[in-house]
């Protein structure tokens, strides 16, 4: 004890002191002669009459004077100032500037240029919210080390109300456009004059127009001007068209023509292709090709652009958005030309990059939990953008993954994985009526093969490999409504799937299969084949894709419906009675990202998953079970570790055969994690995980597995740990180390072991740290 206690002594001592550096000075000591530091601005208000509104102004001015931001502060102390402070030094690439500019704040020092740029930007903001007219007293507020700005703002007369607003009043086209749609104005008499409001509003006309023939027109043409000298409190908006717009952005026009160019190449000129094919007949559309990979009526659908109608906006972002989504392009150009002869007629031009149709993948990674498995996982697929001409996705792919396991913490010692599987989806809707619409549509068929091989040496039956198999045929559609960031939804009226287990020895099958009967866990009726009709719903929203946002969400969920039946087998005897399961399956996945600081982000996931029997006592089958643990679930504990709800951890092959060994119907996990870059590449990760499975419904279920609304939170394994990434872009590759905090298999009350870390003691560490070394993010 007293080793350890030194141990712990030297290790800690040198972080406390570390600490209490950084959080008993305020971070001054360190400033030169004449610096002060700047402690922000505040902002005070008067007004010439009291019941003049004033109440937007504060909040707006106190958004406008937040620049530059003062240092952060913990009560009166700096911390992040100090570190910077500590570890900064003049050498540009040394590892105090990497700790400094990381972790620590750079001073922010008052200069006299603060108040004046705030002065004027204080006036402007007022200006845009109707106060027109203030005045700006500004003092600074000087203390030992630091200078606070304060600002008292004088509202010299009350805010403004539009009176009224009036649209160009010509008989020009353009003008009698605008008027036209003045009914949907943002712009409303008697609402506060707000110069976003304004701004929002030249938007919506420049859109309308460019959505009904102007193809020139900017929201930057239009002007509006306010008559600030009329009534107090009010005055009148006039929109105009600024007199030095030109003639051309004046004009409306139409599409004259559209020309295809669909094996663009930059390094090729396409007016030297060999032929020219009009694809709609009497439309002038036409394709100039050299070799036409893609059949022209599939790009025909997805240009929503037509020969004689005016020119909108909305129909090109649409038509790019559709041939983007066919995948089958590098790189999408659409341009207009005017034509000379004509003012008002454009030639539409396509232009289109393709992809190589065809692309090979491969993967390969090394696996290990030190004590639990080790092994190597391997994939392979091919893929083919457009199989016949179509615009048709086909994806062929086959992956594995060979553990060697500890037999004391399983009861096989060998586990291979497989997973073969081929899909073919349609950039339309089969079967059903195809209208023009622009959501995205997709008809996806899909076929595959999943595979579970477990090797078991037991002394009931000998050495034999038993293996889990099922094969799931499905069809059905996808469909959304933009490319990006919004909800798609997957039905899937056909599925199929057929579950089998084979027994690499005849006779321990025909043995294990006549045990069914005086099975008291029930889990091999599992070796019989099992049947199953299965449609499903998934809805999803995917913001990841989007990298202008700091926070951004990820949410799937998934509902299935379950008819299903067992086959009899000849080893079984024939007054056994077999009942056709019947389940409903939901699945509920929730991540959230949120950017805190440069590129550090914190992660969030929660995961629910269960299949509800419709039946009393029935099973939910093997494939069709969850489990727990492992390198992307509560990383503290091994795969099949874990659960069901208390169940006590039983690795004895004494019992027999314990396929369904710490599975569950019912899942909960949740992992909360923050990832800080220390470089290009390397990242460090900080988490904590927790989540259990439990069993509520079958012969194997018991009272210690069951889910219970007043104890499962008491059962809740969780754990805590950190990791090294190396973020190359296209892949990562993860170390992590996580050690557990709760254990639910130990009886209650001893459960949480957080209070219990050894980590100087060797034994401690083989039991308690879980190693896990893969690829990818966790979530």
């Amino acid at each position: 004890m007293q080793i350890l206690f030194s141990f712990w002594f030297r290790l800690i001592l040198p972080a406390l002191s570390v600490v209490w550096l950084c959080t008993a000075c305020t971070g001054t000591g360190h400033l030169s002669e004449g610096e002060q530091l700047y402690k922000g601005a505040k902002i005070k208000i008067t007004k010439a009459e009291k019941d003049w509104t004033s109440k937007p102004l504060k909040p707006d001015l106190k958004k406008t004077a937040t620049l530059p931001r003062p240092n952060k502060k913990i009560l009166w102390m700096r911390p992040k100032m100090c570190v910077y402070n500590v570890f900064h030094n003049r050498r540009e690439k040394s590892f105090g500037n990497f700790i400094a500019n990381q972790f620590g704040e750079k001073p922010v020092l008052f200069n006299a240029g603060i108040t004046t740029k705030q002065r004027a930007q204080l006036v402007e903001r007022a200006a845009n919210d109707g106060f027109f007219k203030i005045a700006i007293d500004s003092e600074q507020k000087v203390h030992k080390h630091s200078v606070q700005v304060i600002h008292t703002v004088h509202v010299r007369s009350p805010r403004k109300n539009i009176d009224g607003i009036r649209f160009p009043a010509d008989s020009t086209v353009l003008s009698q456009m605008i008027r036209s749609i003045q009914d949907k104005s943002l712009v409303k008499a008697g609402q506060p004059y707000k110069l976003e409001t304004l701004i929002s509003e030249r938007q919506r006309i420049s859109d309308n127009l460019r959505n009904n023939g102007w193809y020139y027109f900017t929201s930057d043409n239009l002007l509006f001007i306010a008559d600030t000298i009329a009534e107090p409190g009010k005055l009148t908006v006039q929109l105009k068209v600024k007199d030095e717009v030109a003639a051309r952005d004046r004009q409306r026009y139409q599409i004259s023509s559209i020309t295809i160019y669909p094996d663009y190449d930059l390094a090729t000129d396409p007016d030297q292709s060999v032929r020219v094919f009009d694809t709609i007949g009497g439309e002038c559309i036409v394709f100039l090709y050299r070799d036409l990979q893609v059949r022209p009526e599939v790009l025909r659908r997805q240009i929503f652009l037509r020969c004689g109608q005016y020119y909108s906006n909305e129909e090109y972002q649409t038509t790019v958005y559709r041939l983007l989504n066919l995948n089958l392009h590098k790189f999408i150009n659409i341009r207009f030309d005017t034509i000379t002869r004509a003012d008002s007629l454009l030639e539409c031009y396509v232009y289109l990059t393709p992809y190589k149709e065809e692309r090979l993948e491969g993967t390969f990674a090394a696996v290990f939990s030190p004590g639990y498995y080790r092994g190597v996982r391997a994939g392979v697929a091919y893929n083919h953008r457009n199989t016949f001409r179509g615009a048709e996705a086909l994806r062929i792919s086959a992956s594995g993954a060979y553990l060697r396991t500890n037999q004391d913490n399983f009861d096989f010692k060998d586990f291979l994985i497989s997973d073969a599987s081929a899909s073919l989806s349609f950039p339309r809707f089969l079967l059903l009526k195809d209208r023009r619409a622009k959501t995205f549509k997709t008809t996806k068929f899909s076929l595959r093969h999943e595979s579970n091989y477990f090797k078991y040496d037991l002394s009931e039956t000998g050495n034999f490999g038993l293996s889990f198999q099922r094969i799931r045929a499905e069809g059905g559609y996808l469909w959304k409504k933009d490319r990006r960031g919004s909800a798609v939804h997957e039905f899937n009226p056909l599925s199929l799937g057929l579950q089998y287990a084979t027994v690499s020895n005849k006779k321990s099958r025909e043995q294990l299969i006549s045990q069914i009967p005086d099975d008291t866990t029930g889990t091999l009726v599992f070796l019989l084949t099992f049947t199953e009709f299965q449609p499903n719903y998934t809805f999803t929203i995917d913001q990841r894709l989007e990298p202008a946002r700091r926070h951004t969400v990820y949410f799937r969920q998934r509902f299935s419906f379950q008819t299903s039946g067992y086959t009899r087998s000849k080893f079984l005897s024939s007054d056994y009675p077999l009942n056709s399961p019947l389940n409903l399956f939901f699945e509920t996945d929730y991540r959230q990202y949120q950017r805190t600081n440069g590129r550090n982000v914190l992660a969030f996931r929660m995961a629910i998953g269960a299949g509800v029997p419709l039946k009393k006592n029935s099973l939910i089958a093997l494939l069709d079970r969850y489990a727990i643990g492992g390198a992307s679930s509560v990383r503290a504990f091994a795969p099949r570790s874990v659960g069901p709800g208390s169940e006590p951890r039983d690795t004895s092959r004494t019992n027999g055969l314990n396929i369904a060994l710490y599975t569950g119907n019912m899942l909960l996990e949740s992992s909360l994690e923050y990832r800080v870059p220390i470089g290009r590449y390397p990242e460090l990760a900080f988490f904590a995980d927790a989540g259990n499975i439990w069993l509520t419904s079958g012969a194997d279920a018991t009272d210690a597995s069951d889910f219970r609304l007043n104890r499962f939170y008491r059962e809740l394994a969780a754990g805590a740990g950190m990791g090294l990434r190396v973020n190359l872009g296209f892949f990562v590759l993860r170390l992590d180390v996580a050690f557990p905090l709760s254990k639910p298999f130990l009886p209650l009350g001893q459960r949480w072991v957080g209070n219990d870390l050894h980590f100087g003691s060797a034994a401690w560490r083989k039991e308690n740290l879980n190693w896990n070394f893969s690829f990818g993010y966790p979530f």
